[in-house]
């Protein structure tokens, strides 16, 4: 595993690179939208149109990257959302504003997919498990050290800009001079609604709800943070922490889910996460940081749970169409979530922030319990549990052992 690690060794320092620099913009916009004195409704809207171009650049990037290749394509995409972030730092005109988180959602998702369906054609099936444990860890820690860089310099200056703009274009410097080959092409993108559904409500809900509640999180987090009160160190470490909560909880649950029925955990988490987001609404300010390890414990393994859950269920479906529909499925989470609870936060004040996470997921708990006493547990798991993040995209699919299983099922071999 090592070897094949090392060998990948560029691919996955430009993965560094770029979500370190990825994870300080998706910090710094809702911060600065709150310091121009637009209000939360504003913010809502930015975070779910990038959001909805990543959705859009699902389905879009497979083509481009069949015409020109992975390396032209990473380097086009990181020029855009290099450009992007630097001209955010130029205007404060909502209208363009807009037109930018849009491109950079586009932007992002086409280089995890990028990345991700490179790791996977460079990947041993004997050590596909390890290198998506080692990718998601990478992408959790950069993003929550990203978080941290809020700290490096005021907040009113562009320096931050310019910093989340310098690692993103770094990224593509270790990407460009890889000795690695390149694939031919990415598959295209296929779901079915309908599909997502019959194979598992309980998967279905709870990705929808995975997209809802991180989105909230990552879009909204931030402006809370000032609105309440608290210092950019604070807001930095808040945000950090609640990502850091979710890998560190992230393995346990799934093996966790792994001996029980997966539908008990998932209901589980999602009750105490609303528990812990009620906890979050009465204590005071100074203790909200904490809170938020607990916070990102429950919420945010709740996507690599329902695509376990999913793939238990799966039959004769692909696991990769089926994982596909649950992306989208998270991915339309993703636009509602800010959105909603965006507009609570107008109605209600600061507080709804917390006070939308816990009905979401209160509501979604009762729910996946009532089809628990509906339907019968499906008995032996038929998939091992495996790490994945809300982050990623359709590649991390591919790379994920379960495909491979699907293929060997379909060509007639035993699969262990």
């Amino acid at each position: 595993m090592i070897a094949s690690v090392f060998r990948l060794s560029t691919l996955l320092l430009g993965v560094a690179f770029l979500l370190t620099g990825h994870g300080l913009q998706l910090a710094l916009i809702p911060l600065r939208a709150e310091l121009m004195g637009w209000n939360n409704l504003s913010i809502g809207v930015l975070g779910s149109v990038y959001f909805c171009g990543f959705l859009l650049g699902c389905f879009c990037v497979p083509g481009l990257v069949k015409r020109i290749g992975h390396i032209r394509c990473f380097a086009t995409l990181t020029a855009l959302i290099t450009a992007t972030v630097l001209v955010l730092g130029l205007f404060d005109a909502f209208p363009v504003w807009l037109v930018l988180r849009f491109l950079t959602g586009v932007a992002i998702s086409g280089l995890y997919l990028v990345i991700e369906s490179w790791l996977n054609d460079k990947t041993e099936n004997e050590v596909r498990g390890a290198v998506l444990a080692t990718y998601t860890a990478i992408v959790l820690t950069a993003l929550a050290g990203g978080q941290l860089l809020l700290n490096v310099a005021p907040l009113e200056s562009e320096r931050l800009f310019i910093i989340s703009a310098a690692l993103i274009v770094i990224a593509a410097i270790p990407i460009c001079v890889t000795s690695t080959s390149q694939p031919a092409e990415i598959p295209g993108a296929t779901f079915s609604p309908l599909l997502v559904i019959h194979t598992s409500r309980a998967a279905a809900l709870g990705a929808l709800v995975a997209g809802i509640v991180p989105s909230v999180y990552y879009t909204l987090g931030p402006a809370y943070g000032l609105q309440v009160g608290m210092d950019i160190d604070v807001i930095s470490l808040m945000m950090a922490l609640g990502i850091v909560g979710g890998a560190l909880s992230l393995l346990p649950l799934g093996r966790l889910s792994d001996r029980i029925d997966r539908r008990i955990v998932i209901a589980s988490i999602m009750f105490a996460g609303a528990v812990v987001s009620v906890i979050a609404f009465v204590l005071p300010v100074s203790a909200i940081p904490a809170v938020m390890l607990l916070f990102g414990a429950c919420v945010m393994p709740i996507q690599a749970l329902c695509l376990a859950h999913a793939s238990d269920h799966i039959g004769n479906q692909s696991f990769l169409e089926v994982g596909t529909g649950l992306l989208v499925m998270n991915a339309s989470g993703s636009i509602i979530g800010p959105l909603a609870a965006a507009q609570a936060m107008q109605w209600f004040g600061s507080g709804a922030f917390f006070l939308f996470s816990a009905g979401v997921l209160s509501i979604s708990s009762v729910a996946v319990v009532l089809m628990i006493t509906s339907r019968k547990p499906a008995g032996e798991h038929h998939s091992k549990f495996r790490p994945v993040t809300t982050a990623a995209a359709q590649g991390a699919l591919q790379l994920d052992p379960r495909t491979l299983d699907d293929d060997q099922e379909s060509e007639g071999q035993e699969v262990d």
